[in-house]
């Protein structure tokens, strides 16, 4: 019985351990970040990629404005964030936002 039980332990936390900064999780907020201001290209704003809930962050993107102000208040999963370039920082391509 004593084995059982500690093969189900293993087999959860191996699920949990899985994705443990949470990227598939719908709980990422993209927000501003004014004090990196001086590291992004003219005409983009600083923003970055949080969970509250893990407490991870991305703060090496870069957005304009207006889209900055349609992506604020949506959540959406780490792994839905799509980026036009590797170099930093990196300019968002598109998010795919979770469903209300």
């Amino acid at each position: 019985m004593g084995l059982i039980r500690a093969l189900c332990c293993f087999s959860i936390l191996g699920l949990l351990a899985c994705d443990p900064e949470g990227k598939k999780e719908c709980a990422w907020h993209l927000e501003p970040e004014p004090e990196l201001i001086g590291k992004v290209r003219p005409g983009f704003i600083p923003v970055c990629a949080r969970n509250r809930t893990t407490m991870k962050q991305d703060c090496r993107l870069q957005t304009t404005l207006e889209r900055a102000k349609k992506y604020y208040g949506k959540t959406f999963r780490y792994t839905d964030l799509k980026v036009e370039s590797v170099a930093l920082p990196r300019t968002i391509k598109s998010i795919k936002f979770c469903k209300p």
